[in-house]
């Protein structure tokens, strides 16, 4: 499965979100300050990074901005309990994939987790797939294709 940050700095909030996605086969690590989760997103990559809007010492937006800086193809979720169409806009503007206003059900964000692994550059085709299909799932185009030559 797929390598996933959360920063969230309400604890039991952090560790519902880290039991949910990784009983769904996911990796996940899980932090409690904008800071944190910085640090995390410079030293590893990560396929998904959620991150609350309101975190210490550096707040979801900072978090959105150094992820995107350091690689564009990771997607991140901002999730907040203070949503505003403003604010919402700004984090879209920025490159957030998707933005959840607390509370939402669980299966919510598994699903804009799902979404996410399933946009085009983060698909895992087989050798030579067209890349419009997942490693498990080939499409019918990577099936038709003749075997690899080896020289």
């Amino acid at each position: 499965m797929a390598r996933l940050l959360i920063a969230e700095d309400d604890h039991l909030m952090r560790w519902s979100l880290e039991t949910t996605l990784g009983k769904d086969g996911h990796t996940v690590h899980a932090v409690a300050s904008g800071e944190a989760a910085i640090v995390a997103a410079m030293n590893d990559d990560y396929q998904v990074v959620i991150t609350d809007y309101t975190l210490p010492k550096a707040d979801g937006l900072q978090v959105l901005w150094r992820v995107k800086a350091r690689n564009p193809q990771t997607h991140v979720i901002v999730i907040t309990g203070e949503a505003t169409p403003e604010l919402e806009k700004l984090a879209r503007d920025m490159g957030a994939f998707e933005f959840l206003e607390k509370p939402f059900p669980l299966l919510v964000l598994r699903k804009a987790v799902e979404r996410a692994l399933a946009t085009p550059e983060h698909r895992k085709g087989p050798r030579g797939c067209c890349g419009q299909c997942l490693w498990q799932h080939p499409c019918a185009r990577w099936a038709m294709q003749e075997p690899a030559r080896v020289n």
